[in-house]
């Protein structure tokens, strides 16, 4: 049996010794490109190919693409505060007496900044804001007038927390109106102006303030600015369910020719301390969609006051206040 085995074998090697491995080509070689597509196994992977899915639809996972200008759309888009009581009515900080102003008020304001923060491919973006307040004695000589601004302004991120916006505003009632229209002849309650801002703030905790300068060319005519600047200090109050932070602000504000034409210099100093709350749940406060805070400040009138009070024949401007309010507000 062994015989006829090893004479079988022996038969067969010319036909083996004919297939002999092929010629190594001569000169560079060339790789044809490999795909994957046909795999035996759906889950196969090897070294040169991670694992693909090839079951699923190819369209739902397209690689996302990124366009040349990408609209920049971070943050919140709005908020709305109501001031629920101010108990003096000023206007960056200068006050109005009794005879003006003797119930304090309350106002209601508003901003948006539409979705598209890339205008013109230059991450520049378009800030709509109003406001709405009441003097809440109607005998009082701004009491049957009615707060109303509306504001315009495309503003851009200069840097990290730091934006400048250039803006128009329409401002109707309280003491630009009645400026206006008793003292400076407009035929209405109404002044408008252009402005620019400059602000910084983080939000958190450190330094924060705010700079502004607007050119009143309607009712009023003239220049008027506000200047801000604020630290803030964070846990001053911390319980096991909410906290408070602590921002201390001062300000100033010049005019030029603003109020009446030989008023030149500063219409008032301030002092703030506001108290905004948190709960640790991130519910309210800081990063939180509702905000209160109560907060005071005193304030004493500048230069202006004295000059104001001379070409209205009466004395308007409440030379030192004091001042307490409370702040309701909702981030969107």
């Amino acid at each position: 049996m062994m015989n006829r085995c090893l004479l079988a074998m022996t038969a067969g090697l010319p036909a083996l010794a004919t297939e002999l491995p092929p010629a190594i080509p001569d000169g560079p070689v060339t790789y044809e490109a490999v795909t994957y597509e046909n795999t035996e196994s759906a889950y196969a992977a090897t070294d040169y190919a991670p694992y693909t899915d090839t079951t699923a639809n190819a369209d739902t996972y397209q690689a996302a693409v990124t366009p040349e200008t990408p609209a920049v759309d971070s943050g919140n888009r709005g908020y709305i505060y109501l001031n629920a009581y101010t108990s003096n009515y000023n206007v960056r900080g200068m006050g109005l007496t009794n005879d003006m102003s003797s119930c304090g008020y309350s106002s209601v304001t508003g901003s948006y900044t539409p979705s598209n923060r890339n205008l013109f491919g230059k991450g520049i973006y378009q800030r709509l804001s109003g406001s709405y307040g009441i003097i809440w004695d109607g005998g009082d000589a701004l009491g049957d007038t009615p707060m109303f601004n509306a504001n315009y302004a495309l503003g851009k991120e200069i840097f990290p927390n730091a934006t400048f916006e250039i803006g128009y505003s329409l401002r109707y009632g309280g003491l630009e109106g009645f400026m206006a229209k008793y003292h400076d002849g407009s035929p209405h309650s109404l002044s408008q102006d252009l402005n620019m801002t400059l602000k910084y703030n983080d939000g958190q905790k450190g330094f924060f303030g705010s700079m502004t300068w607007g050119w009143a060319f309607k009712g009023l005519n003239g220049i008027y600015g506000d200047i801000e600047l604020g630290y803030r200090f964070t846990d001053v109050i911390n319980r096991t369910n909410f906290g408070a932070d602590l921002e201390l602000s001062v300000g100033v504000a010049p005019s030029f020719s603003y109020w009446t034409n030989s008023a030149d210099g500063i219409d008032a100093y301030r002092i703030r301390a506001a108290l905004p709350f948190y709960t640790h749940t991130g519910s309210m406060g800081r990063d939180g969609r509702m905000h209160v805070i109560p907060w005071a400040q005193v304030s004493w009138s500048g230069s202006n006051s004295g000059k104001i009070d001379r070409d209205t024949g009466y004395g308007p401007i409440d030379h030192f206040l004091f001042t307490v309010g409370l702040d309701l507000g909702w981030h969107f």
